[in-house]
């Protein structure tokens, strides 16, 4: 990551790191860590962004970033890129439009070494246990690659069995290189979709996905979007609670009980009420994602991969350490 430069913004507005540290909701001491660029992580990244009210790329110097263009565009992996929504076509859930593209779609199934993958994510997840080819094998037979994933990549047990090299020198990247390939050769559809987003930059939108630096290395986030989406969420859950407490305060007040079949018309009407909510609640959401694009940044490498492959036809990769599916080296 570039230098950090916090300290001379808040310089330049005369803000005492004291006083800086109240407004990101940090101790004096942790705050110094922070502008120092130690114990640096991009959910604090995008808070002193919001709280300064700048792009996340001028709290870094050198400006070495890339405003995204058209033709030609340079692809660089590991870099972070500026992202105006012009040049862009975003894709994030599987069930909205180019959802197709996410490596967690059944769109387009995956073949390697004669194992068939639900998904290129489930194949993504058995080649980071090269080398347990019993824990492979559970891997590719489950359903769900969400579920797949928080199980078998999240969990704790499972750590000490990932592929010791999975995070050296990009190593994961290439893997995920090398899938894209298998995925563009095995399935025409994939390919026909891709050739429709012709002329414009692929980007992974992760806004809505908890702040990680993974997160920011495999898609890029829009930090208003991701405010917008998490004031919605929380408006709607506090009018919830707040229509339940009214609910409950009602019915105590009742000076005798209701019959039991107007308790039933009351408490259908207000599953109706709360679900209306909850509904609303997951339209907007998934309006501000979809139309809401202000400025994503990240490394957005998946993104990159496909537009790279939908316009070279090939990715080229190099898998620095030996892996394995099952007892078959990928090569």
């Amino acid at each position: 990551m570039e230098e950090l430069r916090v300290r001379d913004i808040l310089a330049q507005r005369q803000i005492p790191v004291s006083e800086f540290a109240k407004m990101i909701g940090v101790t004096r001491e942790h705050c110094y860590n922070i502008v120092s660029g130690r114990n640096l992580s991009w959910d604090k990244v995008q808070k002193m962004a919001q709280v300064l009210n700048v792009p996340i790329r001028t709290l870094f110097t050198p400006p070495d970033l890339l405003i995204s263009g058209n033709d030609p565009y340079e692809i660089v992996y590991g870099r972070t890129e500026i992202y105006k929504p012009n040049d862009i076509i975003t894709f994030c859930e599987v069930n909205e439009k180019w959802g197709e593209f996410s490596n967690m779609s059944t769109a387009f199934a995956v073949e390697a070494n004669g194992e068939y993958c639900k998904t290129s994510e489930h194949l993504f997840i058995a080649l980071r246990f090269s080398g347990h080819p019993q824990l492979q094998r559970e891997i590719l037979d489950y359903d769900n690659s969400m579920w797949c994933k928080k199980i078998f990549v999240n969990k704790a047990e499972y750590k000490p069995l990932q592929h010791q090299n999975w995070h050296d020198e990009y190593f994961d990247v290439e893997v995920m290189k090398y899938i894209i390939n298998l995925k563009y050769q095995q399935n025409p559809n994939f390919r026909k979709l891709l050739n429709k987003t012709k002329g414009k930059i692929l980007v992974e939108d992760t806004s809505s996905q908890n702040n990680s630096n993974n997160v920011s290395r495999w898609g890029a986030q829009d930090i208003r979007k991701k405010y917008l989406m998490s004031k919605i969420k929380s408006d709607v859950n506090k009018f919830i609670t707040q229509k339940e407490k009214e609910y409950e305060a009602h019915d105590s007040s009742l000076k005798k009980p209701r019959s039991k079949e107007n308790q039933v018309i009351i408490d259908a009407k207000r599953k109706v009420e709360i679900a209306t909510a909850e509904n609303l609640k997951d339209y907007v959401k998934q309006s501000i994602r979809t139309h809401c694009n202000i400025e994503l940044v990240g490394q957005n490498a998946l993104g990159k991969m496909l537009t790279e492959i939908r316009d070279k036809g090939y990715l080229e990769y190099h898998l620095e350490y030996p892996l394995y599916l099952f007892k078959a080296e990928i090569k």
